[in-house]
């Protein structure tokens, strides 16, 4: 185990940081170095998780640190612990509410599993925290109890194909597990294996939007609209915040995530309730978006079709031009582009379960996580750098992402032997650093950042406000 071994990109040490610095463009405007400080593995596992996560943690930090030096002209340096990144994997499960943990806990559901069909294939259910309106769907798609003996006693009976068929139609998120090569030739697998894991397309001409100056943090001033749910887009704009954005998360009141979501991920923001089913509501929320510099994403597409927020709309309705985000389950062309899913489908779908399981029954992440996290951290990257692109290029981004492409990145790091792991944990269970705000709900604690900088020092993003609590307005 390399806890101790420092790994610098100006070494060339790490690649695959250092190649999605320069497919982000990143590199003539980050004049620092980048450290991790560990090698792995650190956790029993065939997949890289801590350099995984360290890599996207530090992609944030070149990011954040090349709108600063584009800003003020100064450069920093960063690093990042191996450990602080293996728990960034998973921060969910380190929030406490007066001391309490507070947790998601969609492990724990029934449904949220690998089950084993006719035909001696897997296939992946997944309901979320619940939402009940899913769990809904797969009891009365099923006709059975709400038990995980019950609902592998159902999916015995089908063929995986079939079954994975018949719940696309019903619009409930399942996939069968491939191995990776298995998925890298089905049609899905091949769409997403052409495009990179952080994609940016210029969708508007504009003029240039150069950062304000003088500036406090990198993104002091940028507006961003977060109409996103589950993880990995709040994640991203709560990273944003972190960085000094004015996030204004939207949530519908008829359709709020779960309290330990929103305890999570909306750190840092303004919380306000708009329901777009109502035309005073959408009529709202477009002018907040033709003022925004960031529109994030992550319904199905038809939600956004239905009240034209699609990017290019977007961007035609812009006063300066905007970045939109959108990420999705399984990528954004190909047969699966509109099918539902979660992390964990992801991880099943792309082959990363079949090698975590191997040779046995397919199995997540050791910490659970992995598509959310590491999609909702590129995508943050990836914003920041269409951000910079606006500065200079001028017009509107659009920046796409899928759990499942993010999964398959991972497996690209390459595999490590398990046989030589005896010694390591099965679970995270390394110490970690914490943080604590004082909020509406007392006492609220979550993972200390992750990153050090030489020369930079993030604004205190310690708002939490409940949802629905604030205007759906842009300060003065």
């Amino acid at each position: 185990m390399g806890i101790t071994q420092v790994q610098r990109l100006s070494a060339g040490a790490l690649k695959p940081l250092a190649a999605l610095v320069d497919d982000l463009g990143l590199a003539a405007h980050f004049q620092g170095d980048a450290m991790l400080n560990g090698i792995d593995p650190v956790i029993r596992s065939p997949h890289r998780l801590g350099e995984a996560s360290g890599t996207a943690q530090l992609l944030i930090g070149i990011a954040g640190a090349a709108v600063w030096h584009a800003r003020t002209g100064k450069k920093t340096d960063i690093a990042i612990d191996i450990i602080d990144a293996l728990h960034y994997l998973h921060p969910t499960h380190f929030v406490q509410q007066q001391g309490q943990p507070i947790l998601v806990d969609a492990e724990h559901v029934e449904v949220n599993d690998i089950f084993l069909c006719r035909d001696n294939r897997h296939v992946m259910l997944e309901a979320g925290p619940p939402y009940m309106k899913l769990l809904k769907g797969y009891l009365n798609f099923f006709d059975c109890g709400n038990s995980k003996k019950s609902f592998a006693r159902e999916v015995a009976k089908w063929d995986s194909e079939k079954l994975e068929t018949a719940m696309a139609t019903a619009g409930l998120p399942a996939c069968r597990a491939f191995s990776r090569e298995e998925w890298l030739a089905h049609p899905q697998g091949a769409a997403l294996g052409q495009v990179p894991v952080i994609e940016i397309e210029k969708i508007a001409d504009g003029k240039p939007v150069p950062f304000q100056t003088p500036a406090l943090s990198p993104l002091q001033g940028v507006r961003v609209l977060d109409f996103t749910h589950v993880l990995a887009g709040p994640r991203s704009t709560r990273t944003l915040a972190e960085y000094g954005a004015d996030v204004l998360h939207i949530s519908s009141p008829a359709y709020p995530d779960t309290f330990a979501q929103h305890i999570g991920v909306d750190v840092g923001k303004r919380c306000a309730y708009l329901d777009l089913r109502n035309a005073d509501d959408l009529v709202t929320m477009k002018r907040l978006a033709a003022r925004a510099d960031v529109f994030t994403n992550t319904y199905r597409p038809g939600v956004n079709a239905r009240f034209g927020l699609l990017p290019a709309q977007l961007a035609a309705a812009s006063e300066r031009g905007i970045v939109c985000m959108t990420a999705n389950a399984y990528g954004h062309s190909g047969p699966w582009a509109e099918r539902p899913g979660f992390d964990q489908n992801g991880q099943v779908a792309s082959g990363f379960a079949w090698k975590e399981g191997e040779p046995h029954k397919p199995r997540f992440s050791p910490v659970f996580y992995l598509g959310d996290l590491m999609t909702g951290y590129f995508a943050a990257a990836g914003m920041m750098a269409a951000l910079l692109r606006r500065s200079t290029e001028g017009g509107s981004y659009h920046v796409t992402l899928s759990l499942t492409r993010s999964a398959m990145w991972v497996q690209e790091l390459g595999f490590l032997e398990t046989t030589r792991q005896a010694s390591l944990p099965e679970r995270d269970s390394y110490p970690a650093r914490m943080t604590s705000i004082d909020s509406v709900y007392g006492k609220v604690s979550f993972l200390a950042p992750p990153l050090t900088f030489s020369n930079l020092a993030l604004p205190n993003a310690s708002r939490l406000s409940p949802y629905g609590a604030d205007v759906p307005e842009w300060p003065a």
